[in-house]
């Protein structure tokens, strides 16, 4: 027998579609007093799946109602609920037992119940901007749907984000063939955490690893470079270094890649660092000075410019000088080497990390509330890393990542014969 209130909403339909079909009603104004949105829609029609799925299921188990000689009868129905668009959703099911009494669970019910669907509905918002209390106003809007509470969101988050920080963590660097390795101390947040990006031969960027504390902490840059030792980053061949200029970050990639890192001082960090000694009416002045001298191709120009803006910095700032002074090889590494200009632009600064940052920070900004002595930033940041780096696309000029191998590897032996040649 049908149901009555069902028949009249079939009638009504039929009425408003009529007037459509006529021109009476346009199609547009229907939608919107609707406000039939499509994801709705589907989501509603996910529910109609489930319910056939698991009729399937008690089909196959119980045979149909007529059938009475199954080892397992229905014994009547209980409200449930599934996860479905990041919502819960009520759902009846059907309870089944076996002649003994035990009772059968329909596998395609506790399918539909994982958490971890809600989970992952709950976490791709979050990391897209929506922070942990505004939730509730952007699930979709089910028939029979309710609600999930912050307190569950929040569970949800700690464990989907630990699970990021696990894989970030403990991934395998052992397949990587990384040339250029650039360090930097970011901060997010509240925390300061020193990253490693790294640049294979194909021109592909990939993060390995992050460590929460300051450049200026030799230990945290140490355990740093140890971690990614222990999952089986490879040291074997020399290696660009672009660093900040931290005097702890540059003992510990001493102390860890030895005479095969080839070190190269960020231009970004060195110019923050000489105007931080200026008056600030130099600053514009210096700035350009410098771009101009670093942006010569060739070593010994870009050598003599430079020493020439030292020179200048001495009638003006005696602590400027010394600062450009200390690391001015180390800033002209790129020209020593002879790198490719399409390389030069992406190595002569440390900016490649600030792009993944950048999107981390986005994510954290809606984290209202942080919990002290807890891992909470580092997943977080594990997170955020991870989502961005999938957004990663390879650096303009990949190709010319060969032409960085073969200028390594020919410095490396020069390195070694003019080491033989000191010894002997």
């Amino acid at each position: 027998m049908s149901d009555p209130k069902v028949e009249k909403q079939k009638t009504q339909i039929k009425l408003v579609f009529g007037e459509v079909a006529e021109g009476k009603f346009p199609l547009e104004r229907m939608l919107e007093e609707m406000r039939l949105e499509f994801h709705a829609f589907a989501t509603s029609a996910g529910v109609l799946v489930m319910k056939a799925l698991m009729e399937a299921e008690e089909n196959h188990l119980a045979g149909d109602r007529q059938s009475h000689d199954t080892e397992v009868n229905r014994w009547g129905k209980e409200h449930g609920s599934v996860m479905l668009g990041g919502q819960k959703v009520v759902i009846d099911r059907q309870r089944l037992r076996t002649r003994s009494g035990k009772e059968v669970r329909l596998s395609s019910y506790e399918c539909f119940r994982a958490n971890d669907a809600r989970a992952h509905a709950v976490y791709e918002r979050l990391l897209a901007g929506v922070s942990c209390r505004d939730y509730d106003r952007t699930v979709e809007e089910v028939a029979d749907g309710f609600g999930v509470s912050k307190s569950v969101v929040n569970r949800d988050m700690i464990h989907a984000t630990a699970k990021d920080l696990e894989a970030l963590c403990e991934r395998d660097l052992s397949a990587l063939d990384v040339w250029a390795l650039l360090i930097d101390g970011v901060k997010v947040g509240k925390a300061m955490i020193v990253v490693a990006v790294g640049l294979d031969i194909t021109g592909q960027k990939h993060i390995l690893g992050f460590h929460e504390g300051s450049t200026e902490n030799a230990r945290v840059c140490t355990d740093l470079f140890h971690d990614m030792q222990r999952r089986g980053f490879p040291k074997a061949h020399p290696i660009l270094v672009v660093l900040d200029g931290s005097k702890a970050l540059r003992s510990a990639v001493d102390g860890f890649f030895g005479e095969s890192a080839k070190i190269a001082r960020c231009h970004q960090h060195k110019c923050r660092n000489v105007k931080d000694y200026l008056p600030k009416e130099y600053h514009a002045e210096y700035e350009r000075k410098l771009k101009a001298a670093w942006g010569m191709r060739n070593y010994d120009d870009a050598r003599r410019a430079l020493a020439g803006v030292v020179r200048d910095l001495g009638r003006v700032s005696i602590q400027a000088a010394t600062s450009l002074e200390e690391g001015f090889e180390e800033t002209l590494t790129l020209h020593r080497l002879e790198v490719p200009q399409v390389l030069w632009v992406h190595l002569r600064t440390t900016n490649l990390i600030e792009s993944p940052f950048s999107y981390v920070r986005d994510v954290m900004h809606n984290i209202k509330r942080w919990r002290p002595n807890t891992n909470q930033a580092a997943r977080w940041i594990a997170s955020g890393l991870l989502h961005a780096e999938k957004r990663m696309r390879r650096i303009k000029g990949y190709k010319s990542m060969s032409i960085l191998r073969a200028v390594l590897e020919a410095e490396a032996v020069r390195k070694q014969h003019s080491n033989e040649q000191n010894a002997a």
